[in-house]
């Protein structure tokens, strides 16, 4: 018995390529704000802990402003700004993380973006390691 191969058409119209488009949606700004609010919470609850590259509690702590740009087609998040005060720490990047996987729902239109506020507390172990690092220095200065 003699089996033969069918020929496998391998086209793709321009059609199927294209990235989907997005129907005539509005923006939903209570799903926008129900998925931001989540990410702002998880934020202020673990950004505050964040340890700097010699493992002490790094800081800095207050309220940071936060832009989230959200891109319209796709819904995904096109860029996470943070005040000066955070950007490039590893606050600032944990509250940037916060933001950075975020998708809402897709809507026909312009790119938004949206600004919240994240407060961060200092936490109390950051006072207590900067009791340890007066102490330790003020000893290291007597034994001189």
């Amino acid at each position: 018995m003699i089996v033969r191969a069918r020929p496998v058409l391998a086209f793709a119209s321009a059609l199927t390529l294209a990235a989907p488009a997005v129907a005539d949606t509005s923006y939903d700004e209570e799903a926008v704000n129900l998925v931001i609010t989540r990410a702002t919470r998880q934020a202020q609850d673990n950004c505050a802990k964040t340890r700097n590259a010699e493992g002490r509690l790094a800081g800095p702590w207050g309220t940071a402003t936060v832009t989230i740009v959200l891109n319209h087609a796709s819904g995904r998040v096109k860029d996470v700004l943070v005040d000066d005060a955070f950007d490039d720490t590893p606050t600032g990047r944990c509250i940037e993380g916060a933001y950075k996987l975020l998708i809402v729902p897709p809507w026909s239109g312009k790119d938004r973006a949206v600004e919240r506020l994240v407060s961060l507390e200092k936490p109390a172990e950051a006072e207590e390691e900067e009791r340890a690092a007066q102490k330790k220095s003020a000893s290291k200065g007597k034994k001189k």
